[in-house]
């Protein structure tokens, strides 16, 4: 997926649908970047569907490794009243509440 679909949902506060690792994901974008080892990564908040862990809630994805699915129109809740951005391990951002 390219950075460009997390970055609108983001700035329409769109819920992102995405299949991320084999497993169907609502997540609400809060920031996108690189990492000092210059991996593109979004920190986002997981709302519903799967996961190795089946953990919802705070999770760091690589934007590569993300397919794009579609969005909800406005459904984001964001930003979550826990979210800081130093918490993402972003180094250099492309877009973040």
């Amino acid at each position: 997926m390219e950075s460009k679909y997390a970055c609108e949902a983001l700035k329409n506060h769109d819920v992102l649908k995405i299949n991320y690792h084999g497993y169907d994901r609502d997540v609400e974008v809060h920031a996108v970047g690189k990492t000092l080892r210059g991996n593109e990564l979004m920190y986002v908040y997981q709302t519903s569907g799967g996961s190795r862990s089946g953990d919802l809630g705070w999770k760091r994805m690589k934007v590569a490794d993300a397919k794009f699915v579609g969005t909800i129109n406005g459904a984001a809740k964001t930003p979550r009243p826990d979210y800081h951005y130093e918490d993402t391990g972003l180094h250099d951002s492309v877009c973040a509440l």
